[in-house]
């Protein structure tokens, strides 16, 4: 079976996308196979355009590993460039299903060929796990905060970590028994009130350059906290981001790039 596909990325963080019919049971399978670094495509996640009933398009989305998630900032913005530049939808404003709910999405800027170059997407609301727990990993104490943004995220606003915090913590801390479902973690230095950098280990995935929802929670704990505004630039060693959170009107919207890496058709063996 032979599938058509555009390679995206969006701050670093690359997805495959196709809108060929592959049978839903079979998308762990496919994404596990086209998203291998060594064997296949390679990326850190797999995305299908299907027909909604609910909205204008739905995204179906499945880790690297063969999970599925449900959602990605990062993928909803690479996926949406994928459907208005191949003409799936119409028009430069329009709704995605999510496993997460409806997602709204705008192309606020084009390149000169047409294509859409910067998205904005409402990624909804929050939910909150708790501000600030201590917890022991590797012999040290670190003292982390979590909310879900389509998919669980713990945040740490730490500027003396270990060498390598990613390695080093974020396997332990995915699968710590804090996290019953695993959980995205996210390591965050603070620069100002208006900018943060942030390295991201994720849960299905390991160490990217970029996570979507992952900088948009720690800008959301970190105005919790009072550490940060509620418009933030934040930053990953793919790219930035500007996170716009409006509390009264209980809308986070993400603003950021997507660009196509390449498209090909692949020979996809459904077998283990």
């Amino acid at each position: 079976m032979k599938i058509d596909f555009i390679k995206i990325h969006g701050i670093g963080n690359d997805f495959i996308i196709t809108k060929d019919h592959i049978p839903p049971g079979d998308y762990s399978l496919t994404a596990k196979n086209i998203c291998h670094r060594r064997f296949g495509v390679g990326a850190d996640g797999f995305m299908a355009a299907e027909e909604s009933e609910k909205a204008d398009i739905k995204m179906v989305y499945y880790n690297q590993d063969g999970s599925p998630a449900n959602m990605c900032g990062n993928g909803l913005r690479c996926f949406s460039k994928f459907v208005f530049d191949n003409k799936v939808v119409r028009g430069r404003k329009f709704t995605v299903e999510t496993l997460d709910g409806i997602k709204t999405v705008d192309i606020t800027e084009v390149d000169p060929q047409g294509a859409a170059k910067t998205i904005q997407a409402e990624l909804g609301w929050y939910q909150l796990n708790f501000l600030h727990k201590s917890v022991n990993i590797n012999g040290e104490t670190l003292e982390i905060g979590s909310l879900v943004l389509g998919v669980p995220h713990g945040v740490i606003f730490e500027k003396t970590l270990s060498k390598n915090p990613l390695r080093d913590l974020g396997p332990g801390l995915e699968k710590h028994p804090l996290f019953p479902e695993g959980t995205n973690v996210n390591f965050a230095d603070i620069l100002d009130r208006d900018n943060v950098q942030i390295k991201t280990w994720e849960r299905g995935c390991g160490e990217t350059l970029g996570c979507g929802t992952g900088m948009t929670a720690t800008a959301v704990l970190g105005n919790l906290l009072g550490k940060l505004s509620a418009t933030v630039r934040a930053h990953s060693p793919g790219g930035s981001l500007v996170i716009d959170i409006n509390n009264q009107a209980r809308i986070i919207t993400m603003t950021g790039p997507a660009k196509t890496i390449c498209e090909g058709r692949y020979d996809l063996k459904l077998s283990k």
